[in-house]
C-alpha cells in the first residue's frame, strides 16, 4: 500500500471515531450507537497507523514477507 492510501484510511477511522464521540456528547446518538462505531473504527486506526509507520515514503509497496 501507498501511505497516501494508508493516511487516508488512518484519517477516516480517527473522523469516525471522532465524529461518534462528539455526537455521543450532544446526545445526538445512543450510547450503543456510539460503542459500535467506536469498536469498529479503533482496530482499523490501529492496523493502519502500524501500516502508516512501515510504508515508505516513496512510490515503493510493502514487499511480502511470507509465513
Amino acid at each position: 500500500m501507498k501511505r497516501t492510501t494508508i493516511t487516508c484510511g488512518l484519517a477516516a477511522s480517527a473522523i469516525v471515531i471522532a465524529i461518534a464521540w462528539g455526537l455521543l456528547a450532544a446526545s445526538l446518538i445512543p450510547l450503543w450507537a456510539a460503542e459500535t462505531a467506536i469498536v469498529v473504527a479503533f482496530p482499523v486506526l490501529v492496523l493502519f497507523l502500524g501500516l502508516w509507520w512501515r510504508a515508505p515514503g516513496g512510490e515503493e509497496d510493502i514487499p511480502f514477507i511470507g509465513y
